[in-house]
């Protein structure tokens, strides 16, 4: 009976309308003691069974529910409304099962489902992994350019450095042995083997590779004439001299384009070359201290300007082969002489 009404309940059909009034109390009493009973003989042990006897209990509590409770059955039975309890209480025993396989299963799929979280964290962490040595490979590469770059660069600046001695030494040769005005930008260009437009790249005009070419030499000028031994001031003034003639006789051409270049457009002398040119004569300074010690800078200056102009003419227009050139042993003599008579006449040497 109760199995009928379950089924009429899956039809849409209320108990009531499939069993009378008067057999009612009667079958909600035997549904809660069947569904006991069945519990009790272990019959229901199952899955599919707990559940056919949740159906079965939920069916007799519905018959519960809706009829009144009576007097105490005649042969001691329970009241229903107990019954009904006692029912529910077997409702959860039987689905405590099934909710503790729900909830295992829900475990095992969160604990699955971590497992997949956790793969796929490692796949995650192993993606990051190669993302990081991409990034680590980019870097590199990227460093490999900028040394490519780097020694791209520092091969041009050789390549330019050394273009840029090569046309100054071109230069230095055409003036030492033909002097200043053979000197032509073409012929500097076609032995550097370069093009004329490349000189001018490299120092902004042909007065760039002339100026260049005299800064040389009047540091070497320097250097030499500061070599001399400066223990005796008199000893010293004539050394200077002596060094000063060996200097010009071995590069005449080059000492007159120090003094002889004109820049163009008649532009001023550059500050450099000028401030070069009196740190050589600012070497006479010390001697003539000491030996005038009564004399201030300006004087000083003076003198030293007026010997160094004086030995310079001698030498210059002794060594011109076009006005007959000294050779260097008289001319030398003749420079010696100059100095008896100048330093004489400051009262340093007694005359002669």
């Amino acid at each position: 009976m109760l199995n009928r009404i379950v089924e009429g309940r899956g039809m849409g059909l209320e108990w009531r309308d499939m069993v009378s009034p008067s057999l009612q109390p009667d079958i909600a009493f035997e549904a809660t003691t069947d569904v006991a009973a069945a519990l009790a003989s272990g019959e229901v042990g199952e899955a599919a069974k707990g559940r056919e006897a949740a159906e079965q209990a939920e069916a007799a509590a519905l018959m519960t529910g809706t009829v009144a409770v009576g007097p105490p059955h005649p042969e001691g039975r329970a009241a229903l409304s107990q019954d009904a309890r006692n029912v529910a209480g077997i409702c959860d025993a039987i689905d405590r099962p099934h909710r503790e396989a729900q909830e295992g299963a829900a475990k095992s799929g969160h604990e699955s489902g971590g497992v997949v979280d956790e793969g796929g964290s490692d796949i995650n962490s192993e993606g990051l992994h190669f993302a990081g040595l991409r990034v680590n490979l980019n870097i590199v590469q990227m460093s490999i350019l900028k040394m490519n770059n780097v020694q791209d660069e520092s091969l041009r600046d050789r390549k330019k450095s050394r273009r840029r001695l090569q046309i100054v030494e071109i230069a230095r040769s055409i003036i030492a042995t033909k002097g200043l005005k053979s000197l032509k930008v073409r012929d500097v260009a076609d032995a550097a083997g370069c093009s004329v437009g490349s000189v001018y790249n490299e120092f902004g005009d042909f007065d760039g590779v002339i100026l260049t070419v005299n800064r040389e030499t009047v540091q070497a000028l320097t250097m030499r004439l500061g070599q001399v031994p400066a223990e005796d001031p008199v000893r010293q003034l004539y050394g200077l001299a002596a060094t000063y003639l060996e200097f010009f006789a071995e590069n005449a051409n080059l000492l007159r384009s120090l003094f002889e270049h004109r820049m163009e457009d008649d532009r001023p002398y550059p500050d450099d070359i000028l401030q070069m040119v009196m740190d050589a004569f600012a070497l006479m300074h010390p001697p003539l201290v000491r030996l005038l010690p009564n004399a201030d800078d300006v004087q000083i200056a003076l003198l030293s300007r007026t010997l160094f102009s004086a030995v310079h003419g001698i030498i210059s227009l002794g060594l011109e082969e076009r006005m007959v050139a000294v050779p260097p042993q008289l001319l030398r003599q003749q420079v010696d002489q100059f100095l008896d008579a100048h330093l004489a006449g400051l009262g340093i040497l007694p005359l002669r």
